[in-house]
């Protein structure tokens, strides 16, 4: 499974559902006066549906975590190729000054 924000907005509408259905709120509303009220079989349908969607969410976290890795481990050779550019630039610079030093050393001499 790859990484998508289409994955993880499915995972937030998945967690609005469940809360919406059982307690007609969203879930940031839910309090533990609204949960006491619940009975036996509404509890266990919350608790039922809550694991279903961890279990969804864990796997798209497991594919966040690996996408966040690669653009680590791509930032890294990035920026190693961007040193190695930097240092060819730097030595090329260095050759292009020691020239323009021999050849003015040469015309003082002349």
């Amino acid at each position: 499974m790859e990484f998508s924000l289409e994955r993880l907005y499915g995972v937030e509408k998945d967690v609005d559902s469940v809360f919406g259905g059982v307690f007609g709120a969203k879930w940031g509303d839910v309090t533990k006066a609204t949960v006491m009220k619940l009975d036996k079989a509404a509890l266990s349908n919350l608790v039922l549906s809550t694991v279903g969607v961890l279990q969804g969410s864990k796997a798209i976290l497991r594919a966040a975590a690996v996408t966040v890795e690669k653009l680590k481990q791509d930032q890294i050779e990035s920026q190693k190729q961007l040193l190695k550019v930097q240092d060819d630039l730097l030595k090329s610079k260095t050759e292009q000054i020691e020239a323009v030093q021999s050849t003015v050393k040469s015309e003082i001499r002349s």
